[in-house]
């Protein structure tokens, strides 16, 4: 199935698939513009915006005025009383009598505050009065006496909270223009006018029909300010005084005090008695009101309508014009000249599309966008009813039109529903697609621009809203084929491709893979041009697009590399013969092995190893390994050192391979890269493979040196130590055959083979090694001197073979301290004079000397100490204590004399069973069982007789009744002690057991002894001793 077919069925779906949806996830609007499937029910929408309905209320007396803000109706009658209405809890009606006097002073207008807290109500006479927030009844504001108010521009900065209206500017019916501040007071003979002052006066003397406070958002302290009369509209800029707000002067008195002689305003001639002067603003909330948008002025030849823009200009109204009469009856006579009408509106409201007109018998309502009447209602009127005018609720955005009798609410819904049309209508797309509600208007929006675009010749735009169309994908790529639009058509496919499902697999490589074509044929396209305009100035724009493009290409690759087939995208480059970007996309989809391959083919090494040591994978680094070791070894090893987790057994094939060639390694680079690697894996990364170690030790064993050096040999064995990784047999074979004679020597040390070591040594005439040698056997001084006697020979015979001084050979007497004269006298001849041995041979006679005198003064020290030794037995022997009659056990406090007992140094004395007993709670159960031994070997000695011995020889010999019986009982419990009265004792067999007895049961004191101090951290009280705990309770 090609890619058009598979749009085409995709687009033939039934049109339930845009309403399934997976689970609780919604449909997704771009899934269905992707697949290009369109339901068309998804725009139709029925709904009214305008709807006029009746409010079930009837007023007790005619209506003379009516505002509403912040959800609060109030209303003025023609008795005089202010009905005021919560339109939360509509049920609930407040009536407020203003005047008694209902025959001569009638309620003229009212103005209510944005936040429906404060109430201003004019008379014809210039009486006025104030309400606040739930008062019940109206304040005379005595200031304001002879003004007929008719505007207020309130303070946009009063809160809900706030009790005073703050500064704000009173438009009068003679054109004066009177800044006041109204506060209310609990006290109700307080004067609420807390300041009131003429600020300026318009030189019509109008009456001052709208009036508009606004502050720039951006500038601190500039304030606009635009008031109208029934045919001029003036505008005030200027910088004001918040700080006099605070102390009590004027605000805007010095903004107004410029415009004195100049006044900047607009005439609009006209015979209208009523004016009103309307705004619209995006952000209508109490707390966060936004600066008005638009406004609307009525006056008598139509509707003057525009634009605030707060910047930093001198005029803030932008794009203003007049929407005459005249073609509003134009239009009623076109549509149905039934509806015809002459007259000017009564009032009018502006919202954010629409002017809202009121007449006599009907409202209509017109679009700003296009100026028609989009909708018109006529006013069901009760008979003799007469409309009066309409109020605004700016911050809920209300409307309600009221009669002398009745009340009516124009409920606004969804007034954009329509209005991205009239903005397609006007090309202003983007605008349009802001206002777009659903899928399928953003579409129409889409393919229209993109329509006009391609009609202007601005392809590559087009192609860009094409993408975001349905329009169908053959049908778009077609259109830029035809025209050989081959950069707009490139521009269609990525965005296209960006928009894809991840599921859409076909359709994404298929795509892919026609932009690598494109790319790669514009690529080629600008080669061409370079090499046919060779040396034209037009070549390095050619080049810089060139590279421009191949940028392009490389981030289109390395964006969408999964989304093409390998091989085909191979063919299709190579095709091409681009190598660079060939190599590119291999790297990028991590095929290493063809970068590299390729390298290798041009023999650029350094290339191959760079891209190499940028993979982690370490495959590549075996597979490649003898090649580059081969013809770059050098810089292998220095990619191979940067890569720990090698396994150098797997690298050994091609270090085998490798032959050391000082005309490939760099300048000043003279050792072999086989053994420079090696020796990093075993010093660096200490490696103990013994593959490995003796592979080393036969590179160095067999490398060509000069003079036969075996220091990095040597270097090599010392570092392994005793313990060596690798085998020593064929070390030594492998430097035996090389000729290693040093090296043989060390392995035989290590070996143990001291004697085959000095021997070696010996053969090859290294005197010194084999003395290093002999002295190895620290342990084994006849093995020392044995190896010393054979150096000692040799270099004897070597003496009286050169026939050099006799003393040469006397010197290594100084050299070990094992060799004496007379082991080295029989090597030399017969013939040799002892003369030559005279000061050596008395030498050595006075150290016999000096030795033979050390010994005995060592014998009369030992006879000395042995004396001594005996003396202190003795006088042990005959060591006592006193015990008196009232003496006491230390530990059961009982009379000591009443059985066996013990007495130490300390002066404490114990009875046996009671020490034992104490002494046994901190032996381990070695020791215990130890000390039943010995009672048992007690007990069996005295068995042996039939005589029971006195209690005189009972006590000498330490028995206590039922002591050592008792020691029994804790260990065995089940095994019964023999009775004291059956035992006779064998004096030498029982001593010595009782001796042994005492070294573990009365070694020391248990109460000043070690013993005592062990147990620091043992509780007073243990266990077992509860009861006592709670005999101490309170």
């Amino acid at each position: 199935m090609s890619l058009i077919d598979d749009f085409i069925e995709q687009s033939n779906e039934p049109s339930n698939v845009y309403l399934e949806t997976a689970g609780f996830e919604p449909a997704d609007p771009v899934h269905m513009l992707e697949t290009g499937f369109v339901s068309a029910g998804l725009a139709e929408d029925d709904s009214r915006v305008f709807t006029l309905d009746r409010v079930q209320f009837q007023p007790p007396s005619p209506i003379v005025a009516m505002s509403v803000s912040n959800e609060v109706l109030v209303m003025a009658l023609e008795s005089n009383h202010i009905l005021r209405i919560d339109l939360q809890q509509a049920h609930n009606v407040e009536d407020i009598e203003v005047l008694r006097k209902s025959n001569e002073v009638k309620i003229y207008k009212i103005f209510f505050d944005p936040t429906g807290r404060h109430l201003l109500i004019t008379t014809e006479q210039g009486d006025n009065f104030y309400i606040f927030e739930k008062w019940k009844k109206a304040k005379v504001l005595s200031k304001f006496k002879g003004i007929t108010i008719e505007s207020v521009g309130w303070n946009k900065t009063v809160g809900t909270s706030d009790i005073s209206t703050k500064k704000i500017l009173i438009g009068s019916r003679n054109g004066s223009l009177f800044e006041a501040e109204i506060e209310s007071t609990d006290e109700y003979f307080k004067r609420g006018e807390k300041y009131l002052k003429q600020v300026y006066s318009l030189t019509d003397h109008q009456p001052v029909t709208g009036l508009r406070v606004e502050e720039f958002p951006a500038i601190p302290r500039k304030y606009f300010i635009l008031a109208t009369t029934p045919t001029r509209i003036y505008q005030f800029i200027g910088q004001a005084n918040p700080s006099a707000d605070m102390d009590g002067g004027s605000m805007f008195e010095s903004l107004f005090s410029k415009y004195s002689f100049s006044p900047d305003f607009q005439e609009i001639p006209g015979n209208l008695s009523h004016s009103e002067l309307h705004f619209f603003s995006q952000y209508q909330d109490i707390q966060y009101q936004g600066s008005a948008k638009n406004f609307a002025w009525l006056t008598g030849p139509g509707i003057y309508h525009g634009s605030l823009v707060f910047g930093s200009q001198d005029h803030v109204i932008d794009s203003a014009k007049l929407l005459p009469y005249v073609l509003l009856i134009h239009f009623s006579i076109q549509n149905d000249p039934s509806t015809l009408i002459t007259e000017c509106p009564l009032s009018i409201a502006l919202t954010e599309f629409h002017f809202i007109l009121l007449y006599k018998e009907r409202i209509r309502a017109i679009c700003l966008l296009n100026d028609q009447i989009v909708y018109e209602e006529i006013i069901p009127l009760k008979a003799g009813e007469v409309v009066k005018s309409m109020a605004v609720d700016s911050i809920k955005n209300t409307f309600w039109i009221y009669t002398d009798g009745s009340i009516f609410e124009l409920i606004v819904a969804k007034e954009d529903r329509d209005v991205w049309k009239l903005y397609l209508e006007k090309q202003q797309f983007d605008t349009a697609l802001q206002y777009c509600k659903n899928p399928v208007q953003c579409d129409e929006v889409l393919t229209t621009q993109a329509d006009h675009y391609f009609s202007q010749g601005r392809f590559l735009l087009s192609a860009e809203y094409y993408a975001q169309s349905t329009v169908p994908f053959e049908e778009v790529a077609l259109k830029f084929v035809e025209r050989d639009e081959r950069d707009a058509l490139r521009n269609y496919l990525l965005n296209k491709l960006e928009k894809l499902r991840r599921t859409d697999l076909t359709q994404k490589t298929m795509i892919s893979t026609w932009l690598v074509e494109i790319y790669l044929s514009k690529i080629n396209m600008f080669e061409d041009l370079t090499a046919s305009g060779a040396g034209t100035e037009d070549t390095s724009n050619y080049k810089a697009e060139q590279r421009v493009l191949e940028g392009e290409f490389k981030n289109f690759l390395e964006q969408f590399k999964a989304n093409l087939d390998k091989r085909t995208t191979y063919k299709l480059i190579a095709s091409h013969g681009r190598t660079e970007e060939l190599l590119f996309y291999a790297s990028l989809i991590g095929d290493y092995d063809k970068v590299i391959s390729h390298w290798i083919q041009e023999k650029d090494y350094k290339q191959a190893l760079d891209v190499l040591s940028k993979q982690a994978s370490i495959d590549d680094y075996y597979k490649f390994a003898p090649i580059l070791m081969e013809n770059a070894p050098y810089e292998t090893v220095n990619v191979w050192m940067r890569q720990p987790n090698l396994n150098p057994r797997n690298l050994m094939p091609a270090l085998l391979k490798y032959k050391y060639d000082h005309s490939k390694a760099p300048e000043n680079v003279t050792e072999n890269q086989a053994i420079r690697y090696l020796h990093y894996v075993v010093t660096q990364l200490n490696n103990t493979d013994p593959a490995i170690h003796n592979f080393l030790l036969t590179l160095y064993a067999t490398q060509p040196s000069s003079n036969n050096d075996e220091t990095s040999l040597l270097k090599f064995l010392a570092r392994e130590g005793k313990e060596p990784h690798y085998n020593m047999d064929y070390a030594l074979r492998i430097c035996s055959q090389n000729g290693k004679t040093q090296s043989c020597v060390h392995i035989y040390s290590n070996m143990g083979l001291f004697e085959e070591a000095v021997d070696l040594a010996l053969k090859h005439n290294d005197l010194d090694l084999a003395k290093i040698n002999a002295d190895k056997p620290d342990d084994d001084e006849p093995l020392r001197k044995k190896l010393w006697l054979k150096i000692a020979r040799l270099k004897i015979a070597h003496v009286v073979e050169k026939k050099q001084d006799i003393k040469m050979a006397m010197d290594y007497l100084q050299q070990c301290e094992l060799l004496k004269i007379e082991d080295i006298l029989p090597f030399f001849p017969d013939f040799v004079l002892i003369d030559n041995f005279k000061s050596e041979i008395c030498t050595a006679l006075e150290e016999y000397n000096m030795h033979i005198e050390e010994l005995k003064s060592e014998m009369d020290e030992a006879t000395k100490s042995a004396e001594s030794i005996r003396l202190d037995i003795r006088e042990l022997r005959s060591r006592f204590a006193i015990v008196t009659s009232g003496e006491k056990c230390s530990l059961c406090d009982f009379p000591l004399l009443t059985r066996q007992f013990y007495i130490f140094p300390c002066q404490h004395a114990f009875h046996a069973d009671c020490l034992i007993q104490e002494v046994t709670k901190h032996l381990s159960a070695g020791q215990l069982r130890k000390i039943l031994d010995l009672q048992e070997q007690i007990a069996k000695e005295i068995s042996n007789f039939n005589r029971t011995p006195d209690s005189t020889t009972r006590e000498r010999h330490g028995f206590a009744p039922g002591g050592l019986d008792r020691l029994k009982g804790l260990i065995l419990p089940d095994v019964a002690a023999p009775s004291g009265d059956d035992v006779a004792v064998v004096v030498s067999k029982v001593d010595q057991l009782k001796d042994e007895l005492d070294d573990y049961v009365a070694s020391e004191c248990v109460l000043c002894g070690d013993m005592m101090i062990k147990t620091i951290e043992m509780p007073f009280i243990n266990e077992e001793e509860s009861d006592l705990l709670l005999s101490w309770a309170i």
